[in-house]
């Protein structure tokens, strides 16, 4: 027998909209976009998950998946909202490479800067509740780890934000 119990205590990890999911502990709403062109060198094939960032609301997480596919396959693939809603969007899109604008999309994220910190690139470790210093980057890893404090308020990582 099922436990009802159980299930409403879960967080519902799919969403309606095409490209988002809720994570599971966090519980914000995360775009991800599929890039079948690209070749992943750690699982020798073709394609690669893109993450887009975690968003607090999930039409916001909708959002930056319509933005990247239309920047990825253009303006007649399928989007989350009517493609008319992106027209300013899809004028700046031309003047910058891919990596760039899915670079200012992430940025656009609530999850750039995880955690309570007041300060951009600092975020509470969620295994030790000490604070992890990085830096996001637009190509390979999604950010450079810089270190582990016990305060937040590291003077010296201020000057790179």
């Amino acid at each position: 027998m099922h436990d009802q119990s159980a299930t409403t205590s879960t967080i519902k990890r799919s969403s309606r909209f095409r490209g988002v999911s809720r994570h599971r502990w966090t519980g914000r709403f995360e775009a991800h976009l599929w890039d079948k062109g690209s070749w992943n060198a750690t699982q020798k094939k073709k394609g690669k998950q893109v993450y887009l960032g975690a968003y607090n609301e999930e039409e916001a997480a909708a959002r930056a998946y319509d933005l990247a596919a239309i920047k990825y396959w253009g303006p007649t693939t399928f989007t989350n909202f009517p493609i008319s809603n992106y027209e300013k969007e899809i004028q700046i899109m031309q003047n910058v490479t891919k990596e760039e604008y899915l670079a200012s999309i992430r940025r656009k994220s609530n999850g750039f800067s995880r955690g309570v910190s007041k300060y951009r690139g600092v975020a509470r470790h969620h295994h030790n509740g000490s604070w992890e210093a990085r830096i996001g980057r637009d190509f390979g890893n999604r950010y450079l780890y810089l270190g582990t404090y016990s305060k937040a308020c590291t003077r010296h990582f201020l000057k790179y934000n």
